[in-house]
């Protein structure tokens, strides 16, 4: 190791300079904890070394200047007023360094005095809303509320207490009754205006796993917001979700069970990319109200794999006036999906629609005693699969309405026999593609009553088995006019219309008919 006095004094000053940087950079830090009074008299001592090192400096460059002739006494009083000029400003600077250094240390004091105050009062509310008596937990749970608003950075903390408190078994008490009531309020009204400085909107709710009888979200604002209620039991209540506006945010009830429930959604509007789940959901005796929905695109309301029975998905209203007023607000342009749902006894009335460019899917959904009315008028690209699974009565209703763009596939799958009805009523094909196939044994009737000139492509196979009650109200000159573009299998069978035929195939189908 080589020996430091054999180190040249630019290395030695070198060092010693660096070793004043690292100290003055460690006392900067705000956490640091190296006390000014170590550097200062350092700092000072190098202040005025450097102020006369300066000086001397100086002093070489006016001499230089000059010829080596000795300076005037302006050139000199000069010299000494820019020295004590450099001196003050690094005076000034260590002061700054030292009252900004100290004022660091009160500010992370004071939030450290901060937070343990917001600790203690959820410890205290905590401890309160696990208390046995109703008043205690009603104090808890105001004061839990409370705390969420003043403490920004533990909101998340006292809401998934208060969700953790709600998942609870309810007891059967009115106290109880009463605690829970408040509770539900004070999410509800933290959801009502997201620009609110103790809104709730960017936490995560998770009431998964609960058992709810009552709860009101009505006109919530679920903007960036997700609500789980997932494996949790609805029984015997309502849940009002009525005017509630989801923006790029969801509500998850998947794998949760609806016994006996209203489940109000009257004027909800889905935007952004938000999504209402109950995949996987076991719904029995319960009644679902999304009438004038507004779901956009990107939007869906998803009932995948569920199980229903006894129940009604009623996206109609049920009295008149209110029917003929929801049309405005009652609009699909996102997607509502029933696939591989078990459909038993259930209506699901949604004539009043529009699908603009939206998707209605029952692809693989079995079906038993299902009552559905599409929308009346389908606009844009939409695309409509009934591909479903009858084994039990299964009526869908077609208009009066319209199709003017897009898929309508009615492919049934194999089921019961003789199950299912599709009934076409006063409809208009100005576009798009209305597809049915007819070989399986799950039909019962198909009635085609259009109206107007058909502009769009019929893609009928009509060879129904034997027994199916048939009545197509078209021209034979109609069909082949919307079917110029296929080739139709009478030609390829060389099979012409029956002699006499007036256009329309009206009784029983024993054979091809029109592909």
């Amino acid at each position: 190791m080589a020996d430091v006095s054999k180190k040249t004094p630019r290395q030695r000053a070198t060092r010693w300079i660096n070793g004043i940087a690292r100290e003055i950079a460690e006392v900067s830090r705000p956490d640091s904890h190296t006390s000014l009074s170590r550097i200062l008299p350092v700092a000072a001592g190098a202040s005025i070394i450097l102020v006369i090192t300066l000086i001397v400096l100086l002093w070489i460059v006016v001499a230089i200047l000059s010829g080596f002739n000795a300076p005037d006494s302006q050139a000199v009083s000069r010299l000494l007023t820019a020295a004590i000029s450099m001196t003050a400003l690094i005076g000034a600077s260590l002061g700054a360094v030292y009252a900004f250094r100290k004022q660091l240390l009160a500010e992370r004091e004071g939030v450290r005095a901060e937070q343990q105050v917001y600790s203690e009062r959820f410890v205290k509310a905590a401890e309160l809303l696990a208390h046995e008596r109703p008043s205690a937990r009603l104090a808890g749970l105001h004061s839990l509320t409370s705390l969420a608003d003043d403490w920004r950075q533990g909101r998340q903390s006292c809401a998934s207490a208060i969700a953790s408190y709600l998942r609870l078994p309810p007891p059967d008490d009115a106290g109880e009754r009463e605690v829970r009531r408040t509770a539900w309020k004070s999410v509800h009204d933290r959801l009502m205006d997201p620009s609110a400085t103790n809104s709730w909107h960017r936490e995560e709710l998770d009431f998964s796993g609960g058992t709810y009888q009552f709860i009101d979200l009505d006109r919530a604002m679920l903007h960036n917001t997700r609500v789980l209620f997932r494996d949790c039991t609805f029984k015997d209540g309502e849940l009002r979700l009525r005017g509630v506006s989801i923006v790029d945010g969801q509500i998850d009830f998947t794998g949760s069970s609806f016994a006996n429930m209203k489940i109000l959604m009257v004027g909800m509007r889905l935007e952004d990319s938000s999504h209402v789940y109950l995949d996987g959901t076991r719904i029995i005796d319960s009644d679902f109200y999304p009438v004038a929905v507004n779901i956009a695109g990107g939007s869906s309301i998803n009932i995948r794999s569920a199980e229903v029975q006894n129940s009604n998905f009623k996206f109609d209203a049920d009295d008149l006036m209110s029917y003929m007023l929801q049309g405005r607000s009652s609009i699909i342009v996102g997607e509502v999906d029933f696939s591989e749902s078990q459909l038993t006894n259930v209506s699901i009335p949604m004539h009043a629609y529009t699908l603009a460019a939206g998707r209605l899917v029952f692809s693989g959904a079995v079906t038993d005693n299902l009552r559905l009315s599409l929308p009346g008028t389908m606009e844009g690209h939409v695309y409509v699969n009934l591909d479903v699974k009858a084994m039990g009565p299964t009526k869908i209703r077609i208009g009066p309405g319209q199709i003017d763009g897009g898929d309508l596939r009615i492919r049934p799958l194999k089921g019961a026999p003789a199950t299912l009805d599709v009934d076409f009523v006063n409809y208009q094909v100005l576009g798009g593609e209305v597809m049915v196939q007819t070989r399986q044994n799950v039909w019962k009737s198909f009635r085609f009553d259009h109206m107007g000139e058909i502009v769009g492509n019929l893609n009928f196979d009509l060879s129904f088995p034997p027994g199916v009650e048939v009545d197509v109200d078209l021209d034979p000159e109609d069909m082949y006019s919307a079917r110029r573009a296929r080739q139709r299998r009478q030609a390829r069978r060389e099979v012409g219309p029956p002699a006499g035929d007036d256009g329309g195939a009206v009784g029983t189908s024993d054979a091809a008919v029109v592909e």
